[in-house]
C-alpha cells in the first residue's frame, strides 16, 4: 500500500528558471525586468508587424484558472455513476440549470452556472506526468528536448503587445505554473507574478507597493539620487548597458508605481464586504475577484494559479475523496461560480474567456490508498463567456471514464481554440531564435462545435 503519494517532479526551479537567474524574480517578472524586456523585444523587432489577427477576436482578455497537479474528472465533471464502486467514487451526481447534465455533487454552486458555459469533456493527452503535461496543456505543444514553447498566454501578450495601460499584459495571481512561461520568445511575454496573497489584510503586490516608511517624496528623492549617478558614471565615460538604460526603466518603473490606474486596479478592498464573501474569504476566491478587477483594467490574460492547500493540492493519490470534498472543491465551486456570474452581471462575460482545466485527469480505478493517480487518456475542461456556447456539452468518455468515444479533443486543439476566440490566428508563426518558424500551435484545429 502506497503510505505516500509520489513525489512531485518539479519541486523546485526548473533548469530554464535557473537559467534566467538575475533577470526573472523568484516568482516572475519583477517590474524594472518588464520594462528593461519590454525595450529589449522593440530593439529586437520581435514586435510582430504582419497581420496576426483571424479578425475581430471575440473575447477581449482570458482568465485561465489553473487547477495546478491534475483534479479527477470523474469526480468533478464526468460522474460515471453505474460504474463499479472501485471507479465510481463516493460521490454522487447532482443535476444542473442544463436539463439532461449532471455533474459531481462537490459542485452545488458551478452546477447552476453551467447554463451560461460549456463543458467539454473529451480532452485528451498521451502525457501523464506534471512537467510535461503541463507543458502541451499550456502551450499546445508536447515538450521536446530541444525546445520550450511559449505559453498561450506569452503568445497573447507577444501579439496584443504592451498597450497603452501601465499594467503587464500577461498576469500571475499569485505565482505562475511551470510552462506558463514565453519558452523560446524573450522574457519580454512571461507572466508577471503578483505574489502575496489577497485574502490577507494589507495584501501588496510585489514591487507594486513602495515599502513601509518610503513615502513617495522620498521615493522621487531616491529616483533623483540613482539619476545622478548615472549621470557620473555617463561623464566618467562608462558606458554599459545597465547605466545607459536604467534611466529610462526606472522612469518607466516609477510610472507604474505611482500610477493610480495601476494601484487601482490592485485595491481589491475597495471591493464590497459582500461581494468578496461572496467570492470566499479564501486565496483562491480573492485571487479570482483580483483577476476580474484586472481583465476589467485591460490586461489581456490572467492566469489564477490553483495549488490547492497542502503540498500536493490537486495531485490527490491519497485521500481523494475527503481532499476534494473538504478543501480543494469548496473554494472552486464558490468562486468560479461566482466570477461566472459577476462578470454576466457587470456585461463583461461575453468578453471575457473563462478556462478551468488542470494538467490531466486521473485514473478511473481508485488505488490502495483511496487515490486516485495520474491519467493524460481522459480530462474535463470548463469554459465561459468570450463568445463561446453556453448550455454545450461537448464529447464523451466510455463507461468508467478511461479515455474519449465521442469527439476526442487534444490540447494542440484546445489552444487553437483559445487563439482563435482571442483574435489570433493558430497558423500563424513566430521564429526561433536561430531563425526557424515555428506554428502557434501543433497541428491543431480550433473546436467548430465553438464557433
Amino acid at each position: 500500500m502506497r503510505s505516500t503519494p509520489p513525489s512531485r517532479s518539479c519541486p523546485g526551479p526548473s533548469r530554464r528558471a535557473v537559467l534566467r537567474a538575475g533577470v526573472l524574480g523568484a516568482f516572475g517578472l519583477a517590474l524594472d525586468d518588464v520594462f528593461r524586456l519590454r525595450s529589449l523585444a522593440a530593439r529586437q523587432n520581435f514586435y510582430e508587424t504582419e497581420a496576426t489577427l483571424a479578425g475581430t477576436p471575440r473575447a477581449k482578455s482570458c482568465i485561465l484558472i489553473w487547477l495546478s497537479g491534475g483534479p479527477s474528472h470523474i469526480d468533478t465533471f464526468d460522474p460515471k455513476p453505474n460504474a463499479p464502486s472501485e471507479f465510481r467514487g463516493e460521490f454522487d451526481p447532482i443535476e444542473t440549470s442544463v436539463p439532461g447534465v449532471w455533474i459531481s455533487e462537490i459542485f452545488p454552486e458551478l452546477a447552476q452556472v453551467l447554463d451560461r458555459s460549456t463543458l467539454i469533456r473529451s480532452v485528451t493527452s498521451p502525457e501523464a506526468e506534471h512537467d510535461r503535461a503541463s507543458h502541451h496543456l499550456l502551450t499546445g505543444y508536447r515538450p521536446s528536448p530541444a525546445l520550450v514553447y511559449p505559453s498561450i498566454g506569452s503568445v497573447v501578450a507577444k501579439v496584443r503587445g504592451f498597450n497603452a495601460s501601465t499594467l503587464p499584459p500577461h498576469t500571475a495571481i499569485p505565482s505562475a505554473p511551470l510552462f506558463a512561461s514565453s519558452g523560446y520568445l524573450t522574457p519580454a511575454y512571461d507572466p508577471f507574478a503578483v505574489g502575496g496573497d489577497p485574502n490577507q489584510d494589507g495584501f501588496r503586490v510585489r514591487d507594486l507597493t513602495p515599502p513601509d516608511r518610503l513615502t513617495l517624496d522620498r521615493l522621487r528623492r531616491r529616483r533623483s539620487m540613482v539619476a545622478t549617478l548615472d549621470q557620473f558614471a555617463a561623464d566618467a565615460v562608462i558606458d554599459t548597458p545597465l547605466t545607459t538604460s536604467r534611466d529610462a526603466f526606472s522612469d518607466q518603473a516609477f510610472d507604474l508605481l505611482t500610477s493610480s490606474a495601476a494601484q487601482k486596479a490592485f485595491q481589491i478592498d475597495t471591493e464590497p464586504s459582500k461581494l468578496r464573501d461572496r467570492y470566499g474569504r479564501t486565496q483562491l476566491g480573492q485571487s479570482l475577484l483580483l483577476a476580474r478587477r484586472l481583465v476589467e483594467a485591460g490586461v489581456s490574460f490572467v492566469t489564477v494559479n490553483d495549488q490547492g492547500a497542502g503540498p500536493v493540492g490537486w495531485d490527490t493519490h491519497l485521500n481523494n475523496f475527503p481532499m476534494l470534498r473538504d478543501t480543494l472543491a469548496p473554494p472552486i465551486d464558490r468562486g468560479v461560480s461566482t466570477l461566472i456570474a459577476d462578470l454576466h452581471e457587470r456585461g463583461l462575460l461575453d468578453e471575457t474567456l473563462v478556462i478551468m482545466m488542470g494538467e490531466f485527469g486521473r485514473t478511473p480505478k481508485i488505488n490502495d490508498a483511496a487515490g486516485r493517480d495520474h491519467h493524460g487518456r481522459a480530462n474535463s475542461i470548463l469554459l465561459s463567456g468570450g463568445g463561446m456556447p453556453s448550455c454545450l456539452v461537448l464529447g464523451a468518455t466510455d463507461d468508467r471514464g478511461d479515455q474519449p468515444i465521442d469527439r476526442p479533443i487534444t490540447p494542440s486543439d484546445l489552444a487553437a481554440t483559445l487563439f482563435t476566440a482571442l483574435g489570433i490566428n493558430p497558423e500563424h508563426r513566430f521564429q526561433t531564435p536561430d531563425g526557424q518558424p515555428i506554428r502557434l500551435v501543433d497541428n491543431g484545429h480550433a473546436i467548430q462545435e465553438l464557433f
